[in-house]
């Protein structure tokens, strides 16, 4: 009777002693797939010091950013000693302002003594990676045509260490055809040369003949040419990055008719004309 008394008290003892199993630390994969949970000490999904952990021992949240969890159950668990890597589901992109948080669920995760761990944790968040792609969000023409202010959605770098100011190389302009009068080419797909402010980037157009104004003029980012501080590459595909050139062909007499008695001429223009320069 006298062994098993003391077998009681030694149990006792221990959990007074561990307490509760804690979370010591967690860290996020750099793709935000995954994120390692660490414990104090070795923990089961029984009171009774038995049962491997399972993915619904777990909750996930997110606050802040633009994405969220798909589930805030993980997608999926794998031990390594005290350490449980479980998978993220995400729905939408993270910015790098999200702030995932994982904790036990109630009645789910107990060291070997019974002790659960509460619902309430520290060093259980991690901010999640950028993996925003930078964008241009607006386009802005010269009435003259002459250069193009390109704006993105963040600021941008011409290498993915987050250093080295964009170049005129770092863009390629594209000219959709005219679909009236005017014959229009782009003399260099580069930008002739390049302003900076904030995120904003004014590009030089370099153009031969005179547009109608039917013209749309396209720029892209170069492919392995414009990152974000963070490495993340800008596609070569946008939207937001059109603008239809403004007409600057003078209108022109094309033809004249004159009366059969030379009383009337009737002379034909090129297009729409106006005795004032609005359009009136």
């Amino acid at each position: 009777m006298k062994i098993i008394h003391q077998s009681i008290f030694l149990v006792l003892s221990l959990g007074l002693l561990y307490g509760q199993p804690t979370i010591t630390g967690v860290t996020l994969a750099a793709n935000n797939s995954t994120i390692a949970v660490t414990f104090s000490e070795a923990v089961y999904n029984t009171n009774g010091g038995s049962g491997s952990l399972q993915a619904s021992d777990f909750s996930l949240s997110i606050t802040g950013g633009t994405a969220t969890v798909s589930s805030a159950t993980p997608t999926s668990i794998s031990p390594s000693g005290n350490t449980y890597t479980l998978g993220i589901g995400l729905t939408g992109t993270p910015d790098g302002s999200e702030l995932l948080a994982v904790v036990p669920v109630d009645d789910g995760i107990y060291d070997a003594a019974g002790n659960e761990a509460s619902t309430t944790q520290s060093n259980n968040t991690a901010t999640l990676n950028d993996q925003l792609l930078p964008t241009i969000t607006s386009v802005s023409l010269a009435a003259d045509n002459s250069t193009i202010a390109v704006t993105f959605s963040e600021a941008v770098y011409n290498t993915n260490g987050g250093s080295g100011a964009l170049e005129t190389s770092d863009f390629s302009f594209s000219i959709g055809p005219s679909s009236g009068l005017g014959t229009v080419t782009l003399n260099s797909a580069t930008p002739t040369s390049i302003a900076a402010s904030g995120n904003t980037y004014t590009l030089g157009i370099d153009l031969s003949g005179f547009p109608d104004g039917s013209e749309v003029l396209t720029v892209v980012p170069v492919n392995n040419g414009i990152y974000d501080a963070v490495g993340n590459e800008a596609s070569t595909t946008q939207s937001n990055n059109t603008a239809t050139l403004n007409d600057q062909l003078v209108p022109t007499i094309t033809g004249v008719a004159l009366a059969a008695d030379n009383s009337t001429i009737a002379v034909t223009f090129s297009e729409a004309v106006y005795n004032t320069n609005g359009g009136s």
